[in-house]
């Protein structure tokens, strides 16, 4: 499972969805890494930081790409 979240995270800079995956997936991991004792924590937090922050960038994407186009539209109707 660890794995798994690896690679929806890594997945996830091509297809943003993607990253939502591997966060639910690194935390499924790490709780049954700590039950099981098994190992594999350092892939499944790899994946949660990566999805975090892939995550975190598509979002401030979308806010910029918003914030452009309402300017555009704001100075287009001035014109």
């Amino acid at each position: 499972m660890a794995l798994v979240a690896f690679a929806l995270s890594v997945v996830g800079t091509l297809v943003p969805p993607a990253a939502l995956g591997g966060v639910v997936c690194g935390h499924l991991a790490r709780r049954q890494i700590r039950r099981k004792h098994e190992s594999g924590d350092s892939w499944a937090l790899a994946g949660l930081i990566l999805g975090y922050l892939l995550i975190l960038l598509s979002l401030a994407g979308l806010l910029l790409f918003g914030g452009f186009v309402a300017t555009m539209f704001g100075i287009m109707v001035f014109v």
